[in-house]
């Protein structure tokens, strides 16, 4: 897709972030919620003034179109990530958009912001972006990034896991575990799940370059069959599976592995 390009980001900061992209949109774009959150600088002519913004974890597709001549750059954390890096409950930004001064205050905002305008091109003023928020970044919890790093492994792996097991498996009871989820991710376990593994047969798609049919790929990506996938999509994407695929186009660097889990999503057709 020309207007959008994913980079890798910086080995220092794979473990919260999975990407930084710059995009150049004109025209109406259908974003689908991944699980993840994105900070977004919005550059607006004449190329002098940035609205930075962290779009928090969404439920459903929506669109947007800017305005003439905007252009943006961001990064893309890690679902569960961006809650651990500002220090936030994601459930209050469920399908918001929160300023980033609200975040980290007016003067990093303002210090951020000349770091993206006083860079040259779109890919380095990215680059400028996430060089920027190293501290924030940097401050992690390792205790709170094992929590998040085992939750979306084991729901992309062993999406039938229940909220039981999940539990057991962090050593907390169900409740705690889903008051823990939402805080965290902005999701339950079934919604966050469903994203999951919706991404997961994403990225299986690309893993075998559109190879097989929609059958095999659904059940490579742990469906129950190619009609629990087709309510999954309508739900998430608002269009049947064909038509969601005749306009996608990937987000990440490397839909191989879109999350940077600790378990790669290969593709496994038989």
């Amino acid at each position: 897709m020309s207007w959008y390009r994913p980079h890798h980001p910086e080995a220092a900061h794979e473990h919260v972030l999975a990407c930084r992209w710059t995009a150049y949109p004109t025209g109406r774009h259908r974003l689908v919620p991944d699980a993840c959150m994105d900070l977004v600088c919005l550059v607006e002519p004449p190329g002098d003034v940035v609205r930075a913004v962290l779009c928090g974890p969404e439920r459903s597709a929506w669109t947007f179109q800017l305005p003439t001549g905007v252009t943006g750059v961001g990064v893309r954390f890690r679902p569960g990530c961006a809650s651990l890096v500002f220090g936030l409950d994601a459930s209050t930004l469920v399908d918001r958009r929160v300023a980033l001064a609200e975040l980290l205050g007016a003067r990093s905002e303002a210090t951020i912001a000349t770091a993206v305008l006083d860079a040259g091109s779109p890919a380095e003023r990215a680059l400028a972006l996430e060089r920027a928020l190293a501290p924030e970044l940097g401050r992690v919890d390792p205790e709170l990034l094992g929590f998040v790093d085992l939750m979306t492994d084991l729901l992309v792996s062993s999406p039938r896991l229940g909220q039981a097991q999940l539990a057991a498996h962090a050593g907390v009871t169900p409740r705690q575990l889903h008051r823990r989820l939402v805080r965290t991710f902005g999701h339950g376990s079934a919604r966050l799940g469903r994203l999951l593994r919706f991404q997961r047969f994403l990225a299986v798609r690309e893993v075998a370059g559109h190879d097989g049919s929609i059958a095999e790929l659904a059940a490579a990506a742990g469906y129950a069959d190619q009609a629990h996938l087709a309510r999954d999509c309508r739900a998430i994407t608002g269009l049947t599976v064909r038509a969601f695929l005749a306009e996608w186009f990937p987000t990440f660097p490397d839909m191989s592995d879109p999350f940077k889990t600790s378990r790669p999503l290969v593709a496994t057709i038989t």
